[in-house]
């Protein structure tokens, strides 16, 4: 399968839906869809439903768009991971550090709400 992103806009936070293989060959593609959300600010949600592999420099851009967004104030959810997927992020504790949600919905209400009262 071919690798693709796209971003849309919720009224919560920013949606990165990603297809495919994140490895070597579309890390860069990634990297820079992740970090474009995270210098807006905006909590991110990674809905990763149709990824299909995710090797370790995956697992960094996510580790380093964490980091980034963390020190900016912002959060960042990963949504509805396949279960070959998930184990990755288990057995490497990543899990620890970016939480992981079965749905869009749990993960967008998770975020603090940017509206003021």
């Amino acid at each position: 399968m071919d690798f693709d992103i796209s971003l849309m806009r919720d009224d919560r936070c920013t949606v990165v839906r990603v297809q495919g293989d994140i490895d070597v060959v579309s890390r860069t593609r990634f990297e820079e869809a992740l970090f474009e959300v995270v210098e807006t600010g905006e909590p991110m949600a990674v809905d990763m439903r149709e990824v299909t592999f995710c090797d370790s420099t995956g697992l960094n851009a996510l580790v380093a768009a964490n980091r980034r967004a963390i020190e900016r104030g912002s959060h960042i959810a990963l949504v509805a991971l396949p279960p070959r997927v998930q184990r990755v992020f288990r057995i490497t504790g990543i899990d620890k550090f970016i939480p992981i949600y079965d749905t869009l919905r749990e993960a967008i209400v998770s975020f603090p709400s940017t509206t003021t009262p």
